[in-house]
């Protein structure tokens, strides 16, 4: 038995958690929400994030990432590989002209076409229903497969015997405070639909965090893809400020790793203790992974749909609003720490198509594969130039797109 075990510890068997049968890769994407590459301390902010700072040295940093300058047109590119020339996703209207899960295919379609097991938390922002967009497990605020979002919304109140709405409930509207008391229907287990009673203390990314934790300890004979779309740094409606405002923060403890179970909230919101807080969730997340056993077959990647609230956010000038962060970490990833490439979120589509075992999908030529980058397999420059953008509807319902592009060297903007 003793040499059994030594037998398994040289080969690395022990050490490694659940070893897949066909190597995929897991990956896990975290797009937090609102903040700019500049808000971090490795990109020169004020509020120090040391743990995904020390995930940028041990992996690769892109100093020169860029988003589209509004949310929706983010998620557009991010999950299709497909500008809005195409998809139509130009703005922040509403419905949107296409379902990008039926229309042209997500990464989440592409995950679980190549034998993934899929999971969504966090915000949707989409059309249509969370299976077309291939994504079989989701906790998700505001969202659930086959329910209207008012009959969900007057579903919460009455199963929280009227206790969803509290004016100085932290900010909240009835059930659709993103962070403090919020709606959240999740759908982990074959019980179709479970939508959580929160209260008062409940915090949304705490209730994600928990759902990606439940996930991992049940999900071990499979590759995983995970798509947490973060409401972290997002500013909400303050129904006693009567104004957009920074939420609250869980307290925590001095320099202590996020705790999944810390509930109260700790003093006014702003977007320092916003920032740390995705940080804490960074290293919590990592822990979680090591824990697990996955660290070693997995490649995380954490980025933002575009730049913060009062900073550049909607901006396509001097690139304030589409400068963003991207970095890459895991056991599968060439330490590389910050690089000056190019790249551009349209690449993520295809450079997770090639990890994920179906090679690069030449019907999207915009989105380029940065996989043998990022697993050191090459040094190439993939990218030499980008676009961001962002439309909205004139008076008349036209389109009317305005853009910025650059280089390695000079930005124009529209």
């Amino acid at each position: 038995m003793a040499f059994l075990y030594l037998l398994l510890l040289s080969a690395g068997l022990l050490l490694q958690g659940p070893v897949l049968a066909n190597e995929k890769p897991n990956i896990f994407l975290w797009m937090v929400d609102d903040l700019s590459y500049r808000n971090f301390s490795f990109g020169g902010g004020p509020t120090p994030t040391r743990r995904l700072g020390k995930a940028a040295e041990n992996g690769v940093s892109f100093a020169k990432a860029w988003s589209n300058a509004i949310c929706r047109p983010t998620r557009g590119i991010l999950m299709t590989g497909e500008y809005a020339t195409k998809t139509g996703w130009w703005g922040q209207s509403h419905p949107l002209p296409t379902n990008l899960g039926k229309d042209f295919g997500t990464f989440g379609n592409l995950a679980k076409s190549q034998g993934y097991r899929t999971l969504i938390v966090g915000k949707w922002q989409l059309e249509g229903r969370i299976a077309q967009h291939g994504f079989d497990h989701y906790c998700l605020w505001q969202k659930s497969d086959g329910v209207g979002a008012k009959k969900l919304r007057e579903d919460y109140v009455e199963l929280a015997n009227g206790t969803a709405f509290d004016p100085a409930d932290r900010g909240g509207r009835v059930a659709q405070n993103r962070f403090w008391h919020p709606l959240v229907v999740r759908h982990l287990w074959p019980a179709q639909h479970e939508m959580l009673i929160t209260t008062p203390d409940d915090f949304g990314p705490n209730l994600f965090a928990e759902c990606v934790r439940d996930f991992l300890a049940v999900n071990k004979t499979v590759p995983f893809f995970i798509y947490w779309a973060g409401v972290l740094a997002h500013q909400h409606w303050d129904t006693v400020l009567e104004s957009q405002a920074w939420s609250a923060m869980p307290k925590v403890e001095g320099t202590k790793i996020f705790n999944v179970l810390g509930r109260e909230a700790e003093g006014t919101g702003s977007l320092a203790s916003n920032l740390d807080y995705a940080d804490r969730i960074a290293g919590y997340l990592k822990k979680l992974i090591r824990r697990e056993g996955y660290y070693n077959n997995t490649i995380f990647v954490f980025t933002s749909d575009n730049a913060s609230h009062g900073f550049g956010k909607g901006s396509l000038k001097s690139e304030r609003g589409v400068h963003v962060p991207l970095i890459v970490w895991g056991g599968l990833v060439k330490k590389r720490g910050e690089v000056a490439r190019l790249i551009s979120l349209v690449d993520i589509y295809n450079t997770f198509s090639e990890l994920m075992g179906a090679g690069i999908d030449s019907s999207r030529p915009n989105s380029y594969s940065w996989a043998d980058y990022w697993t050191g397999k090459s040094n190439k420059v993939v990218r030499r130039w980008m676009i961001g953008y962002r439309g909205e509807e004139n008076s008349e319902g036209v389109i009317e797109p305005d853009f910025t592009v650059r280089n390695s060297r000079f930005i124009r903007d529209g």
